[in-house]
């Protein structure tokens, strides 16, 4: 019985990575030094499914850490083009993120508060999840294994999260209000670049 269930299992995964299936590194992010990779299974001619990370894990910058988690599970729709045209180049979707990040408070916030999140060193810690949409093209290389990705995604970003001085202890925004969570929510561009895409 077990030996059925994995050999289902192999051919299923067989049957997908046939579906031309395609795997992608960002080479944007990759020349920030934050590694973004995905892969693409073909659902049918006109919709496919992504699933892409990217992550940092840097201890010190500009003083402060900067570590970045982050998860996209998206679905792609390509509209059907006229004959002569290149098959599945544009494409938009609807896509569904979560996020980790510790990471150091941007400039334009603390230009604007004045409180403790001006100090050296200082940064913030939490999670996010995403909800929003991607649209992007896809540009066809002399190889037929290869290709390029244009994308921009955004949408609803909720944060989690708290803010720590250089030393790791808490820094409260209101000193008479001591919650386990600030949160927030910014309509906004948090994914993009340029994909470059290796057909299985």
């Amino acid at each position: 019985m077990f030996k059925k269930w994995v050999i289902s299992i192999f051919l299923a995964l067989s049957s997908v990575l046939n579906a031309q299936t395609e795997l992608k590194v960002n080479l944007a992010s990759a020349l920030l030094l934050v590694p973004n990779i995905g892969i693409e299974v073909k659902l049918s001619e006109t919709l496919g499914y992504q699933l892409d990370t990217s992550a940092s894990f840097y201890d010190n910058v500009e003083g402060s850490p900067f570590h970045t988690i982050q998860i996209f599970n998206e679905l792609r729709y390509y509209p059907k083009l006229k004959e002569g045209k290149n098959v599945r180049s544009f494409f938009i979707g609807p896509h569904v993120g979560y996020g980790m990040f510790t990471l150091k408070i941007p400039k334009f916030i603390t230009s604007i508060v004045d409180t403790e999140l001006k100090e050296e060193g200082s940064y913030q810690s939490g999670r996010n999840a995403y909800y929003g949409i991607t649209i992007g093209k896809k540009i066809p290389l002399k190889n037929k294994k290869l290709g390029l990705e244009l994308f921009i995604g955004g949408g609803s970003s909720q944060s989690n999260y708290k803010y720590y001085n250089k030393l790791g202890n808490r820094i409260y925004e209101n000193p008479d209000i001591e919650k386990d969570f600030n949160q927030s929510g910014e309509e906004l561009i948090y994914k993009g670049g340029v994909m470059l895409i290796y057909k299985l």
